[in-house]
């Protein structure tokens, strides 16, 4: 991820009023990590899945302790446009 990228995500989370201080510690610096976390979403609890469903979440990092805070690039506006289907003939 580029720092522009990183940038976006910081503006998004502002513009959110995502600015309270760290909930663990208290300083209010943070910076955003350098890729994306997926939580990937299951029907059942039977098994582990891989693939299918899932929430992509950029990770806001508190620099002081170390805390760690995901938000959901969805609610951010932040997730690509979904593929369009080719229609089966």
């Amino acid at each position: 991820m580029d720092q522009a990228r990183r940038d976006e995500i910081a503006k998004r989370l502002t513009d959110k009023g995502a600015v309270q201080p760290c909930p663990r510690c208290g300083h209010r610096e943070f910076s955003v990590a350098d890729g994306y976390f997926n939580h990937t979403l299951q029907d059942e609890l039977k098994g582990l899945v891989i693939g299918g469903k899932s929430i992509p979440c950029a990770i806001v990092i508190c620099v002081h302790c170390g805390y760690l805070s995901q938000h959901a690039l969805g609610a951010l506006g932040l997730l690509p446009p979904p593929e369009e289907k080719e229609e089966t003939k």
